[in-house]
């Protein structure tokens, strides 16, 4: 075979490659063109939980006070952040927010302190105020339907013997309008069922923490409570997502009850017209057992309100 065969028929197999890998070429353009666009991947939002209101420091947390929020994909979410994946929101209620918290800012781990935890106490109790423990039941709580941040009245029933030895049962209101502070509820790690609390802790001032001392020795103490709205325009403001007003100071009660008014068959004891003999100094005034009572409770509240009000708190309690 001559030379010039050898080039031609190496320029005909260089053609027919070059032909190939052309076609095939324009094959995959045809096909990239044809073949339709992937979808982008959907990614989806990250919820953080954030305050639904405004929340002070001291706040005890509820339902009503947080809410989720979609919070923006391509920014980066601090590990603070409570977000809906690995959060369960009713692990929080109880909690006391520990430094405010704005309408829609999220909240953190580093704002809110859970009943049990270092601090929680300091957090929550109003400066020149104790924080107190007391036993209570099923019967004497409410029910469970008492919690951290709700007011009570504080009920003392007990038995008193007359001057001729006959018993009787009488039930007295010790304090009124004490702010709970916390309860040692607990779930059932088996049914995952909320037990009931055995012990509320109180928030007091120095000299009710020796009233409620004494009370809790005298006989079975009982929770009463009160309503979030003292009246009708507050209920009104409450209605209207506003924020309820300030609460006033615990004070000492003065309503008592014999047993003789809840059981007619229970002979009264003796009567609180019968006259007593007070002597102040050199003053001496008959007056009826019942008024003296109400007037030794009257001293006992200015005390308790003058020891409040003075500047230095623990100062006015080494006075007493």
């Amino acid at each position: 075979m001559s030379a010039r065969s050898i080039v031609l028929i190496a320029a005909a197999l260089l053609l027919v490659i070059g032909t190939v890998f052309v076609a095939r070429a324009w094959l995959d353009s045809q096909r990239q063109v044809a073949a339709p666009a992937p979808e982008p991947k959907k990614v989806e939002a990250v919820r953080v939980l954030v305050a639904e209101v405004a929340l002070p420091a001291g706040t005890f947390l509820k339902e009503e006070h947080i809410r989720w929020q979609a919070w923006s994909t391509g920014a980066q979410i601090p590990e603070s952040y409570l977000v809906m994946t690995n959060t369960q929101p009713t692990n929080l209620f109880g909690a006391v927010i520990r430094r405010g918290i704005a309408a829609g800012e999220p909240i953190t781990q580093g704002r809110i302190v859970k009943p049990g935890e270092r601090g929680f106490m300091a957090a929550v109790l109003t400066p020149g105020y104790r924080a107190m423990s007391i036993k209570i039941g099923a019967d004497s709580g409410v029910a469970g339907l008492v919690f951290p941040g709700d007011r009570v009245d504080l009920i003392l029933t007990h038995n008193l013997e007359k001057d001729d030895g006959e018993q009787h049962r009488a039930s007295e209101t010790v304090l009124k309008n004490v702010r709970v502070l916390a309860l040692d509820s607990r779930v059932d790690d088996e049914t995952g069922q909320a037990k009931l609390a055995k012990t509320a802790t109180l928030e007091l001032m120095p000299k009710q923490v020796e009233i409620l001392s004494v009370a809790r020795e005298l006989g079975r103490l009982s929770l009463s409570l009160r309503a979030l709205a003292k009246n009708e325009a507050e209920l009104e403001r409450l209605a209207n997502s506003e924020e309820p007003l300030e609460e006033p100071k615990p004070t000492s009660g003065k309503t008592y009850t014999w047993d003789a008014e809840a059981s007619v068959l229970v002979r009264w004891p003796e009567s609180d017209d019968d006259q007593v003999t007070v002597v102040r100094g050199n003053n001496t005034q008959n007056q009826s057992v019942g008024q003296a009572f109400d007037e030794l409770l009257k001293k006992m509240d200015e005390k308790v309100q003058k020891q409040s009000s003075a500047p230095d708190a623990e100062g006015s309690e080494a006075s007493q």
